[in-house]
Parts: C-alpha cells; structure tokens; sequence
C-alpha cells in the first residue's frame, strides 16, 4: 500500500493541477491514497507579489474543491485545509469548513514562503492551537528561505507538543542535515520524502527510525508522471531494499495511518 501525504489541486504559480490529474497519476502508479491541499489558496506569489483580483479566494472557497474531491473519492482522498494567516486568520468561515469537511480533513496545511510569515510567528499561533482543539496535525513547508527555515517548524513543535507536525520537504534545497537533527529531537515533529534525496531520508530513517518518515511527492506539481522522478522511482522500488520490509511499510503507508487517523483497506489487485 502506498499513501502519499502531500499531494495538490488547484492553481500554484505556473502549475495548474486538476483533481483528474491527481486520480489518473494515483492509478498509473499504484497510489491507494492521498492527502489534497488546494495550492489555490496562496497569499503571494512566487515573487511574493500580489495576486491578481481572479485569483483571489478566501479559506472557505478556495479549499472547498478539495473537500469535494474528497466526498467524491471517498476513501482515497483525504483533506489538508490550506491555511491563509496573512490576510484571513482564524475565522467562521474556516471554521465551517472544518465542519462542513468533517471525517475527510485530516490536517492544516502552512506554506510560509506563500504567507511570507514564518509557522513560529505569532500570527500563526490561532491556527496551531485550533489544530491542538481539533486533534490534527500540521502539515508545514519547509526550505532554506528567510520564513520556511526548519528551525522555526522546530520551534512551533516545541511550542505546542499536543500537536503532530510534519516537516514537509525537511528543508527544501538544503543538504537535510539540520532537518534530520531537529525531526530527532521532538516526538511530535517528522519529516517527508518531497524532493528529498532518497540518501537523505535513509540518514533519518538510519539514525532516528522509520517512524520519523512520511512518503510525500508534490504529485502533480510536475504533472500526471510527477512519480515518474528519479526520486521517486527509487523510493518505489530500490528503497526496499536500504530498509526493512518492516520500515518499508511504516514510510509508504504506516506512519501516515497512524498520524492522520486513517483506516484503509488494501485495494485487490
């Protein structure tokens, strides 16, 4: 079984990626199940200019496609909302949302270099103790830029240990050292595969355990054969055999289960 914790639909700078993208991708290569963010929902652009008037959605309208999606493959999509701290914050509409989505939401979704506001900064605080209310976790972009650090995922971990982070990227055109160590360090912060190096997630898995691992692609942010990357070509197939069958397991599907509350049954073949 493979899950694929993060996953996208919507308009994101130059990529325009459709719900049909994401099922066709899922069913070429094998994926049984996938975490959705609307990338329809950025506060800047890639230049962190304004965006155009038409691309402009509020919390509500730009991650209810997702939830949708998610009604309509039910029991193969489920929901990170995609949260908006720079021009919305906490509100009813989100709120409703959450409610409205109910079983299908399983995290929140922060993209600091789209809110130009770090996931440690005050602002944030609102969305990380409703996440600690609502018992999901917090699903955080992580680079080298000046408000995606890793360290400030680590802080806000640290800051909030009710809460599950996962430190997607573990830091996104960085070598992953310093993501690795601060994933080990806190219980309830972990790491996934998203453009990271297969070498590199086998030094986490080597020194702080599968269970620290979540399998994530960007899929289909380089189209329907976003799988097709050399990358993850190889943590589909020559991964298997760095790990245990048992690690293995916990990378592609396991840990994600366990960490978003999910029960799928295996698909027959």
């Amino acid at each position: 079984m493979i899950i694929d914790s993060h996953v996208h639909i919507g308009e994101l700078g130059g990529f325009h990626m459709k719900p049909e993208h994401v099922i066709h991708s899922m069913e070429k290569y094998g994926v049984d199940y996938s975490l959705v963010s609307s990338g329809t929902a950025v506060e800047f652009d890639e230049q962190h200019g304004s965006l155009p008037e038409d691309w402009l959605y509020d919390q509500y309208s730009a991650n209810l496609p997702t939830v949708e999606m998610a009604r309509q493959y039910d029991g193969r999509i489920g929901v990170a909302v995609w949260c908006k701290p720079h021009t919305e914050g906490v509100n009813a509409r989100l709120l409703r949302l959450l409610d409205e989505g109910g079983a299908y939401i399983k995290a929140l979704k922060i993209h600091p270099y789209h809110s130009m506001m770090p996931v440690n900064a005050p602002q944030m605080q609102p969305y990380l103790r409703l996440a600690a209310e609502r018992r999901i976790p917090v699903v955080v972009h992580s680079a080298g830029d000046e408000w995606s650090q890793p360290r400030y995922v680590y802080e806000a971990a640290k800051a909030f240990p009710d809460v599950t982070f996962v430190m997607v990227h573990m830091g996104l055109c960085t070598d992953n050292t310093q993501a690795i160590e601060l994933i080990g360090s806190l219980p309830n912060l972990y790491g996934d595969t998203t453009w990271v190096r297969p070498e590199a997630a086998l030094r986490l898995v080597k020194k702080y355990g599968a269970e620290k691992l979540l399998f994530g692609s960007d899929n289909p942010i380089d189209g329907e054969d976003t799988y097709a990357h050399p990358f993850y070509r190889t943590y589909f197939g020559a991964f298997k055999e760095w790990v245990t069958p048992e690690e293995y397991e916990l990378i592609m599907h396991g840990n994600a289960e366990r960490l978003f509350g999910l029960s799928i049954s295996e698909k027959s073949t």
